[in-house]
């Protein structure tokens, strides 16, 4: 198990989402941030449900960082889209 198959497992357990979904964000990550080859990184089984656990136990507090960035973006795409509709409403 690698620590991108830990990654989308969490994510699909907290997300409620298909792993395939899930795969997908974690491909879009990697496309654009530069250093994210650690998620290839073979785990023993031992350090995989190590993680797996701990995430586990965590789970209320990523939803909460989930959300937390979910909001911050719709945030900004609302700043974004509102700037845009007033410069056409006064032209």
């Amino acid at each position: 198990m690698t620590r991108s198959d830990v990654f989308m497992q969490i994510l699909s357990e907290i997300a409620k989402e298909h792993k395939e979904e899930v795969q997908k964000l974690l491909e879009t990550f990697q496309s654009t941030i530069p250093g994210l080859n650690k998620f290839d990184k073979e785990l023993s089984a031992d350090e995989a449900e190590r993680l797996l656990t701990d995430f586990r136990g965590d789970k209320d507090n990523i939803r909460i960082w989930l959300l937390q960035g979910r909001n911050h973006f719709v945030s900004r795409v609302k700043k974004t889209h509102g700037s845009a509709e007033a410069k056409r409403a006064t032209r």
